[in-house]
């Protein structure tokens, strides 16, 4: 699959290492095992008429800085990245591996419950 890199190429930040809101230099791809089933669950979510098209819809928001995301990292060393007006969530593994992208049914209560039971402590 195409992935490119994107703004948060080396972390998002000038020091060009993990925080704890971000693990990976950049995203690079969707995670293989999971793509289709991804595509096939959540890919009208996003107007994605490939699975191609939906793989780089989801490189693009795991490399785009927003003001209006938050992030964090939870105890796999896996970024969350939730950008509160479009009610969308991608989680990237540290190897720039997308492993999920969607828009949780609960929104932000969603992410919040995700970020209290597993950011890494």
């Amino acid at each position: 699959m195409t992935g490119t890199k994107g703004p948060s190429n080396l972390y998002g930040n000038k020091n060009q290492k993990p925080t704890e809101h971000i693990s990976y230099p950049y995203a690079n791809s969707f995670n293989n095992s999971t793509l289709y089933d991804h595509f096939s669950r959540h890919g009208k979510e996003f107007g994605a008429n490939s699975i191609t098209d939906y793989e780089n819809k989801a490189i693009y928001f795991a490399n785009k800085i927003s003001t209006v995301a938050d992030s964090f990292v939870d105890g796999n060393n896996s970024t969350y990245k939730y950008n509160y007006v479009t009610n969308t969530l991608a989680i990237i593994n540290s190897k720039g591996k997308i492993i999920s992208y969607f828009k949780p049914k609960s929104g932000k209560s969603y992410y919040e419950k995700q970020k209290e039971m597993k950011v890494r402590k």
